[in-house]
């Protein structure tokens, strides 16, 4: 039944665009409410990683205030979808005007070109029940949307080029390196917590840059210099021990992969840890994982 489909077609449009136009918000909104999680993830992230400082300081309840400020544009945010939903299913009531636009022409084809009802009938079903079911698939486009929005963060990391460049072979090398400090001596870089010590040390290893200013090394600025080369004379003991999740070997190996046996039992000889790790269940094949800074062998 040409005729019918012909004038009805354009009310199948009434039905899908709600769903379309759903989807474009709903894109929209998932990129604004992912920002704004991240914003209130990097106050908590922070406020973790940095607990002993929050306890000492006794701002656990600013913290807490500033963390439930950055929640309140999200939920705000949050609620636009449910209501935007709720207009769209609510435009989908244009299905019983479009009956009835059907229904009256398809008499008008029954009466003066021969039609049958049941054609009128199962043409209208399809129209109807078509248009609601692609509107309707189509909102659930969403979920595609919130997939790309994830993926747009990890596709950022992934094509990002970090200004120090750790697997970097050019640089110059220092044949006779003297340093600045004499050999044999001690120097001690004092300071009140937060001026600076740590930023000296991670300046001085180039973690990063220094925004103004520069550092030498016998005269050579360090980031001339090879990265590798440089990192591989300097020797780094934090205050607080960062492990990995393998064996305690292979923990060791970090500091140098070639190393053998013996050099890996005399580091930890030197530090005063073989005897500890010696006592392990399985030596120093023992797996070990980070719990409140102390060492404990996998079950």
């Amino acid at each position: 039944m040409w005729r019918l489909a012909l004038v009805a077609f354009p009310t199948f449009l009434l039905l899908v665009i709600p769903g379309i136009m759903y989807t474009r918000m709903f894109m929209d909104l998932a990129r604004k409410i992912r920002d704004e999680y991240e914003k209130a993830g990097t106050i908590a992230e922070h406020a973790v990683s940095s607990i002993r400082t929050v306890y000492s300081f006794m701002v656990e309840r600013r913290t807490m205030s500033v963390f439930s400020n950055a929640l309140e544009d999200s939920i705000k945010l949050g609620l636009l979808p449910s209501l935007t939903k709720g207009i769209v299913v609510w435009s989908n009531s244009v299905t019983f005007a479009i009956w009835a636009f059907m229904a009256w022409y398809g008499s008008r084809i029954v009466m003066y070109h021969e039609g049958k009802g049941g054609t009128v009938f199962a043409v209208g079903t399809a129209i109807v029940t078509g248009g609601l079911a692609l509107g309707s698939g189509l909102s659930n486009i969403k979920y595609f949307s919130e997939a790309s929005s994830a993926g747009e963060r990890f596709m950022k990391v992934i094509r990002r080029t970090p200004r120090i460049d750790s697997d970097s072979i050019e640089g110059t090398v220092i044949e006779n390196l003297s340093g600045d400090v004499p050999a044999g001596k001690t120097v001690a870089l004092v300071g009140g917590s937060g001026s600076g010590k740590s930023t000296v040390i991670a300046l001085m290893e180039r973690f990063y840059n220094p925004l103004g200013g520069e550092i030498f090394l016998d005269g050579v600025d360090i980031r001339s210099v090879k990265l590798k080369w440089l990192r591989s004379h300097i020797l780094l003991v934090s205050q607080e021990p960062a492990l990995f999740a393998t064996s305690i070997k292979e923990n060791l190996l970090f500091g140098k992969e070639e190393a053998t046996m013996e050099e890996v039992v005399a580091a930890a000889t030197a530090s005063n840890a073989h005897n500890f790790i010696s006592q392990l269940p399985e030596g120093y094949d023992t797996h070990v994982i980070l719990s409140c800074n102390s060492i404990f062998p996998s079950i």
